[in-house]
């Protein structure tokens, strides 16, 4: 078998298309492969398939092919670019690469499966890539999969920041949690960064909403409320978050009736700022003892105790709490 049609079984490479010649390249460690194809083709429309007279050419591109033992292969063509009654002159679709790419597909693919087992940057030094070319490839994988995946219903919903790198740089992200799967990422934790996530659903996904868990940082507070219907009875707030706006409540009580009775010689609330804010399951016996005499003394602080302890039971079992990230409380 000679090397021109050895490499043409390796790519797939079928008419019009032809292996045209194989240079080795040793001192660059590199295998050249030039592809040409047949004349008097006609070519489909990149847009609707229709055939089409051939137009010209683009001048010569690269595409970085799966190595050949240890040398680089790069494949070398002339796209043509066919004439369309409807949708104008457009570059053909090529068999080996997608449209603006300069990998071929199989060497994408190659990459994304290692991407399933190790680090985007150990995946580029093994493949010999630069940063933003492993990214590039990323990226097209990923338009991919969304333009396969199927429209589905999305029933519980998580929106939640998350910091990256140094200082305070933020990304806003949108969970699917059923699905354990991320539908929406957007850089910094602003409105309009969540905003744009909506128009991303169909009427249907956005009906069939039930509940959405955040934090309460008001603009994304305010990005729901603009735009998913029924919002008051949907937005689910993290419960983390609803504990420690409590737990200041309390202690704000505390303080004030703290002051209070100690003006009149009273120091029943004296050093019993921590009895109120922890769990008084995990209270030494004695300790416990202690606190519910406290508890039954007549102290406004009891009353905002008792308050907080009320909000914190669960009260929406349909929700299936399961499915939250955390316990979470209906707004």
């Amino acid at each position: 078998m000679q090397d021109h049609e050895l490499y043409a079984a390796i790519l797939g490479i079928q008419s019009p298309w032809r292996v045209e010649s194989v240079e080795l390249q040793l001192e660059s460690g590199e295998v050249h492969v030039r592809l040409a194809h047949s004349d008097g083709e006609q070519w489909p429309c990149a847009e609707c398939s229709t055939l089409c007279r051939l137009y010209d050419h683009q001048a010569e591109r690269r595409w970085r092919h799966l190595d050949t033992s240890q040398y680089r292969t790069i494949l070398h063509a002339e796209p043509p670019r066919s004439e369309c009654s409807q949708h104008g002159v457009k570059v053909v679709r090529l068999p080996w690469a997608e449209a603006g790419s300069r990998f071929t597909a199989l060497f994408e693919g190659l990459a994304i499966a290692w991407l399933k087992s190790a680090s985007q940057q150990a995946v580029a030094d093994l493949l010999r890539l630069s940063w933003d070319e492993m990214y590039d490839i990323m990226e097209r994988a990923v338009a991919h999969g969304l333009k396969r995946r199927a429209v589905e219903a999305i029933r519980y919903l998580a929106v939640d920041e998350k910091a990256f790198r140094m200082g305070h740089s933020y990304v806003t992200l949108v969970n699917d949690l059923e699905r354990s799967r991320v539908p929406y990422v957007a850089e910094e934790r602003r409105q309009s960064r969540l905003d744009g996530f909506w128009p991303t659903l169909s009427a249907q996904q956005m009906a069939s909403i039930e509940a959405v868990a955040m934090d309460m940082w008001d603009p994304y507070v305010a990005s729901a409320q603009l735009h998913l219907p029924g919002v008051k009875s949907k937005i689910v707030f993290d419960k983390f978050h609803v504990a420690k706006h409590l737990s200041e409540a309390v202690d704000q009580v505390r303080r004030r009736e703290h002051k209070t009775l100690k003006a009149s010689g009273d120091d029943r609330l004296s050093g019993t700022r921590y009895d109120w804010l922890r769990n008084r399951a995990a209270m030494e016996p004695e300790d416990r003892r202690e606190f519910d005499v406290l508890r039954q003394s007549g102290l406004e602080t009891e009353r905002a105790w008792a308050l907080k302890e009320t909000a914190m039971t669960p009260k929406v079992p349909a929700l299936r709490p399961n499915l939250f990230m955390k316990q979470s409380l209906v707004m």
